[in-house]
């Protein structure tokens, strides 16, 4: 039956629904304490949405295949119209031009994959990505309205949504999904869309109360130096980590004078400073992933891989900031030899440049054969996988896994002098991908292509400067 896959698919996401009904934006609806500033923006956007919503119906049913549906359509329309009234009046009340409004992120994201969805594809998939919007205020209104306190001067949101002429517009689209299969749409594809709008619709609400992660994310630790200027070690990893949707700790291991001119000072961190910091994190809130980079000293190296293997912090990736791209050494033999016997045998992945892997394993890397040379050496450590990057006459990395999986990850050759941290991005993406539960080969994959956006926007400060961590 129609309705039984429109449930399935509701029960699918329904964390989703749950996640919007726990937000503090859609509790303080009910009890009201939402901040009138945060309503007021949610209005301005909301109306701004349904608009948007209403040339969607129209784009759907200008689709249908049947009368019916085409009525349908335009039944929905004219149900948009009487929440856009209610907008008017609260903007009215509210001191908002809704002529004047310019649509926020999250806003266009959603509008925008209503708008494509039902532009391109069958009618049936324009309704598995418009279900959520009806079911989910339904069910919200339905949920809020026994907790409604008098006094809150959003009764009338609840009201609206409770009402069952409400929800009886979402029982009214679901039979449309029933005609997919005779349109050649998979049924994966409307569950795909049916869950892209319950992200979005978490997403609006958080927007509108300041924040846009749905949930709670992973978390990551990075235990590398810092950079002050910003654009590597810890302070890029923390912005990578963000980016890519992660909660990031960080264990200093080193302090450094730097700039986009150079390095000027390198102040290696105590062990026991170090240890200490490992423990905290360790013994609170834990790691799905971690990563190491610059580390200063092979006493230090053992000392963090003590700590890892006695309480280890999920997937661990090495950066082994031995060389610079550019053939500059940045620490002694004596590191690269700890790196080698005590973390990498610790290690789901190392990802060395050529001059890092020669440094690890005295295969000078100049082509396809050598760098595979030199990464079956690194697995024979106990690595599960290695990337070297920039390998001559590649076009990007060479990702090398310990079940003889080899492939070629391709990046971009950009001609600018502004990819300072490129390095320490590189792997604190892959960390975070791994932290969200994402196959290495996927993690790379992102991880690379995120850096080659980075550097390809860079901002472009200083002299070598730092690449676009927004990207």
């Amino acid at each position: 039956m129609t309705a039984t896959l429109a449930d399935s698919f509701w029960h699918n996401d329904r964390e989703l629904a749950d996640a919007c009904l726990a937000h503090p934006f859609v509790r303080g609806l009910a009890d009201g304490s939402l901040p009138t500033p945060r309503y007021r923006d949610y209005v301005a956007q909301d109306a701004f949405f349904l608009r948007a919503f209403a040339a969607a119906y129209a784009l759907a049913g200008a689709r249908c295949q049947d009368a019916a549906g085409k009525a349908l359509y335009q039944q929905l329309a004219q149900g948009v119209d009487d929440e856009l009234r209610l907008h008017r009046q609260q903007a009215e009340r509210l001191g908002i031009d809704l002529s004047r409004v310019v649509p926020g992120d999250a806003t266009l994201a959603y509008t925008e994959f209503l708008t494509a969805t039902a532009a391109t594809r069958p009618e049936p998939c324009a309704a598995a990505a418009m279900l959520p919007c009806l079911r989910l205020y339904a069910w919200l209104g339905e949920r809020l309205l026994p907790q409604l306190v008098p006094t809150s001067p959003f009764g009338d949101w609840v009201r609206t949504y409770a009402d069952p002429g409400f929800a009886s517009l979402w029982r009214a689209l679901a039979p449309r999904l029933d005609g997919a299969e005779r349109q050649g749409t998979a049924r994966d594809e409307l569950a795909a869309l049916h869950r892209r709008a319950m992200h979005l619709e978490h997403r609006f609400f958080a927007a509108a109360w300041g924040g846009t992660w749905p949930g709670q994310p992973p978390i990551a630790l990075t235990s590398a130096g810092s950079d002050p200027s910003g654009g590597a070690g810890i302070q890029a990893d923390l912005k990578t980590f963000h980016r890519h949707g992660v909660y990031g700790q960080s264990v200093l291991t080193l302090l450094t004078a730097q700039n986009t001119r150079g390095v000027q000072g390198v102040f290696v961190q105590p062990v026991d400073v170090v240890r200490a910091q490992l423990r905290s994190v360790a013994f609170d809130l834990g790691a799905r992933a971690t990563k190491t980079g610059a580390i200063g000293s092979a006493e230090l190296v053992a000392a963090i891989a003590d700590e890892l293997a006695a309480r280890p912090l999920g997937a661990l990736v090495v950066d082994p900031v031995l060389v610079s791209k550019h053939g500059h050494a940045l620490a002694g033999g004596d590191v690269a030899a700890a790196l080698r016997q005590r973390l990498l045998p610790l290690a789901t992945v190392v990802t060395p440049n050529r001059f890092e892997a020669e440094a690890l394993t005295g295969v000078a890397v100049a082509d396809r054969t050598s760098a595979l040379a030199a990464a079956r050496a690194l697995l024979a450590n106990g690595v599960q996988a290695v990337v070297v990057k920039d390998v001559p006459g590649l076009g990007g990395d060479l990702l090398a896994c310990a079940d003889g999986v080899v492939a070629e990850v391709a990046s971009p050759r950009l001609s600018t002098p502004h990819r300072h941290g490129s390095g320490c991005t590189f792997s604190a993406a892959i960390t975070a991908r791994l932290a969200h539960g994402d196959a290495l080969a996927t993690a790379v994959a992102i991880a690379s292509d995120f850096v080659g956006r980075g550097i390809a926007s860079a901002p472009g400060f200083g002299e070598v400067g730092p690449l676009n961590h927004w990207a």
